[in-house]
């Protein structure tokens, strides 16, 4: 079955998040179909980067934590 997992990062710290897409993958033992990167921006933030989601689409028997 496919399911879809969220993960929330920061734009500027990008490698950060693939890793822990990747760490998870692996513990998990799942397969991978697809990771679609969401970047979002709030026109009065004071940080110079903005959210970073990665939507993962996986392959397993059941959703995984």
């Amino acid at each position: 079955m496919v399911f879809v997992k969220t993960f929330k990062g920061y734009e500027d710290r990008a490698a950060e998040l693939d890793a822990a897409v990747n760490e998870w993958a692996r513990q998990q033992a799942v397969h991978l179909r697809a990771v679609q990167p969401v970047v979002g921006h709030k026109a009065d933030a004071v940080a110079l980067s903005g959210d970073l989601l990665q939507v993962v689409l996986y392959q397993a028997e059941a959703p995984r934590p």
